[in-house]
């Protein structure tokens, strides 16, 4: 059950809010018509296919998905391996202007002494990080990659790939001000 403007609702979406969260990254780009297919899997099992993000550049495929979740039948339907998190991990990918920075960045959060919950590949000029933003706040990453890179005079694009859920919107938000937010205090939760 869920509180909405003041009153209990059960059933249908609201239900589904109180549902676990699962974030699943297959290493492959889907189409709409993979999309429309994970969704009905979903249904199926009692779930809902909450989020869905494409990122070619990276040849990756995201979701989030509320409720129960048939990994071995999604990974047959996309034909791929799939890696699941619960709660969702967060991906970003670092793009350093140049390939010394690159090496820098990686050593620094792939190397010995990396910080706990993140984990990264490389992908071309980039670096693929997946985050668990419980263990590792966004703003620690972030610290890390400007003091390996501000010292060279090297920027680096920060790029968000996977949908981000509630809760990790308003954890990002205070981190980032440095103050107490709630998901109910995101603006886009009452849109």
């Amino acid at each position: 059950m869920r509180l909405s403007k003041g009153r209990r609702t059960v059933g249908g979406e609201d239900a589904r809010a109180m549902e676990p969260l699962t974030g699943v990254c297959a290493e492959r780009v889907c189409d709409r018509g993979q999309r429309d297919a994970i969704a009905a899997l979903c249904e199926r099992s009692g779930g809902a296919l909450r989020a869905w993000r494409v990122a070619p550049s990276y040849s990756r495929t995201f979701a989030v998905v509320a409720g129960a979740f048939d990994e071995r039948a999604a990974a047959e339907l996309l034909g791929c391996e799939l890696v699941l998190d619960r709660p969702p991990a967060l991906y970003v990918a670092l793009e350093p202007r140049d390939d010394g920075g690159l090496a820098a960045v990686e050593a620094a959060l792939a190397g010995r002494g990396a910080p706990a919950g993140v984990s990264a590949r490389r992908h071309g000029r980039a670096l693929v990080l997946r985050l668990n933003a419980d263990r590792t706040p966004v703003t620690l990453v972030r610290e890390l990659v400007d003091i390996e890179l501000a010292p060279r005079g090297i920027g680096c694009a920060f790029r968000l790939l996977s949908p981000v859920d509630l809760p990790t919107v308003a954890r990002l938000a205070a981190d980032g001000l440095g103050a107490e937010i709630s998901a109910a205090d995101v603006l886009e939760a009452r849109l």
